[in-house]
């Protein structure tokens, strides 16, 4: 009866020996496989983010708006713009000081390339919305035009901005709202940037 329990034995760790050489094989080739499936991704500024250094420089910015799509009045304001490259190139910062409706207004941007959506990201924020906005889309045919789902005086909207015209000394900038879910939208705002 002892030789039984001993051989036994002998078989039951020799059985659990070779599970644990095995599941350690499996353990090896899938750590294997997982850093050939998972090696180190692209780090640093996209390329995409070359094109941005053209518009690194401070504008003077002639500005108008409305808010009332029927309206034919537009309010205008001078301001100045400031585009640097941060984070090693990897996004851009702007700023931009103004004077809206006789009070000042103040705001500040970033805007990168997600490599991995494919799309440009911009967020910015001023003193007057006090809020976060986010947008993204596109660089196609020399126009960014990035989307955005904002909120004003309770309403949810869409909005567009279109920076187009883009020549060394200068681009111009749209700001369109849609209050339909993107079927329609009117110019809220446009502005020239003509850089110094």
């Amino acid at each position: 009866m002892t030789l039984v329990r001993i051989l036994f034995a002998f078989g039951m760790i020799a059985v659990i020996i070779g599970a644990a050489a095995i599941a350690g094989e499996d353990q090896e080739a899938g750590k294997s496989e997982e850093m050939t499936s998972q090696e180190m991704p692209p780090m640093g500024p996209p390329e995409e983010m070359k094109m941005m250094k053209d518009v690194v420089g401070v504008y003077d910015v002639e500005q108008q708006w409305r808010m009332d799509p029927a309206s034919e009045e537009w309010e205008t304001s001078s301001g100045v713009a400031t585009y640097e490259l941060i984070l090693d190139g990897a996004a851009v910062r702007h700023t931009y000081e103004s004077e809206m409706m006789g009070m000042p207004f103040h705001g500040l941007g970033l805007i990168a390339f997600n490599r991995e959506t494919g799309k440009w990201q911009q967020a910015w924020v001023d003193n007057m919305g006090a809020q976060i906005s986010y947008y993204e889309g596109n660089y196609k045919d020399g126009q960014m035009v990035t989307v955005g789902e904002e909120k004003w005086q309770g309403q949810t909207y869409l909005a567009r901005i279109t920076v187009y015209n883009m020549e060394p000394d200068g681009f111009d900038w749209k700001y369109e709202m849609s209050m339909d879910g993107g079927k329609e939208y009117f110019t809220s705002g446009k502005a020239h940037y003509t850089k110094r």
